[in-house]
């Protein structure tokens, strides 16, 4: 008989890889090109689910009782990450006051806009010549489009900063992991993710200037550039 193997794919490596091809695709169009603002969108939506995956997989990493797993698993994704803080690591939490602490708070208002999708009162002002402009209003940290409609690629890049700027805050800075200890976790195909049975994803070399130049830091996971 075949062998079996059973694997647990959580596709953090997909959100990933598709949520930074998109913002590459909108970068190289114009701020107010139609394909170019689908192409933000769709690098945004990519970009927000990353924080529920990787808080998800934490709690995973701790192998809790079904019970209590399941329990937790209703907290909001800020909790989440602060739990594994304090179960993990004693004496250790979120810090309330940080500012990337405060991204976070802005990227999930921002994904639960998207989720639950309510009217955005826009209004439309008048030119001189005649056209009509509308501006949304926009969050106070990353500087982001509370309206999705009005998501651009100067948009996408601030959601990808604040995303993986928070990340290398919470592994680097509190949990104190190197890129091989995150990505070990994060790509693990095992029922509790860890170190064994993880592999390393693969992105395009010329990647890894084009997002450094946009200040989107990804130096806290491990990637194979080819």
């Amino acid at each position: 008989m075949p062998d079996t193997h059973l694997l647990y794919e959580r596709n953090f490596d997909t959100l990933l890889l598709d949520s930074l091809d998109f913002l590459r695709r909108s970068s190289d169009l114009h701020e107010v090109d139609d394909e170019g603002q689908a192409f933000a969108r769709i690098s945004i939506t990519y970009s927000l689910l990353l924080l529920e995956a990787v808080a998800n997989t934490c709690l995973e990493h701790l192998d809790l009782s079904r019970s209590v797993h399941d329990e937790m698993d209703r907290l909001p994704v800020l909790a989440k990450f602060d739990f594994y803080l304090r179960i993990r690591f004693k004496g250790r939490n979120l810090d309330r006051g940080s500012h990337y602490v405060e991204w976070l708070y802005e990227l999930k208002r921002l994904r639960d806009g998207l989720v639950h999708l309510k009217p955005h009162k826009v209004e439309w002002i008048g030119d001189l010549d005649g056209s009509m402009s509308a501006e949304s209003v926009r969050t106070k940290s990353l500087d982001i489009a509370v309206n999705p409609k009005f998501w651009g690629k100067s948009d996408a890049i601030n959601v990808s900063r604040g995303v993986h700027g928070f990340l290398r805050y919470f592994f680097r800075e509190q949990c104190r992991y190197g890129p091989t200890k995150v990505a070990s976790l994060l790509f693990s195909e095992s029922r509790v993710p860890g170190d064994n049975n993880h592999f390393f994803p693969c992105a395009p070399r010329h990647w890894k200037a084009l997002f450094a130049s946009r200040d989107v830091d990804l130096s806290y996971i491990k990637l194979m550039w080819v």
